[in-house]
């Protein structure tokens, strides 16, 4: 019994098929430890914000490859982190952001105050690393207070400030609830 060529064609190419479709089923079958995926860096909470990767920062919800590289180069700018607060002076993370990702953060090495407990800074005795924990308030900034309160005497309300070169009313309202005299 001869098989035509033309049945011999179909046979081959059924096979093939089959042999194709079989492959599929098993590679989408086989465990995922299996498959050829990186292993992911896994990232225990919470993460302390003076020594955190951009890769770490970006495990945090609400942190994005942006708010990540800011961090680090807000970081880098000006020294360690102090507070966990200070993450507000990070362009991008204002008071809700920092709500929302404050449990998954810490700053090793200083004792962290209750999200609670309302700790306010007096502007009249504060040192310049003090002042430099508020909202928007640099260096520079700091520096400031600390030249006009000197030259002019202590400031008796909020809007004393405001007589504070690079202080306005953006950056007095920021601080208003976190200072006192």
């Amino acid at each position: 019994m001869k098989i035509k060529r033309e049945h011999q064609r179909m046979a081959l190419l059924l096979t093939l098929v089959f042999f194709i479709l079989l492959g599929i089923v098993v590679e989408r079958n086989r465990a995922p430890e299996e498959k050829d995926v990186p292993p992911q860096k896994v990232t225990s909470f919470p993460i302390d914000l003076n020594s955190a990767s951009i890769e770490d920062l970006m495990s945090i919800p609400g942190i994005g490859p942006v708010k990540a590289q800011r961090i680090v180069e807000y970081r880098e700018s000006h020294g360690r982190f102090s507070t966990v607060e200070e993450l507000t002076n990070v362009s991008g993370i204002g008071e809700k952001t920092l709500e929302k990702i404050s449990k998954y953060v810490i700053v090793e090495g200083v004792e962290q105050p209750s999200r609670n407990e309302v700790t306010k800074l007096n502007v009249n005795t504060a040192s310049l690393e003090e002042l430099k924990t508020l909202p928007y308030i640099g260096e520079v900034k700091a520096r400031a207070i600390i030249e006009y309160r000197e030259e002019h005497g202590p400031f008796s309300s909020p809007e004393d400030l405001l007589n504070v070169p690079g202080i306005g009313e953006k950056t007095l309202e920021k601080i208003r609830g976190k200072i006192t005299f």
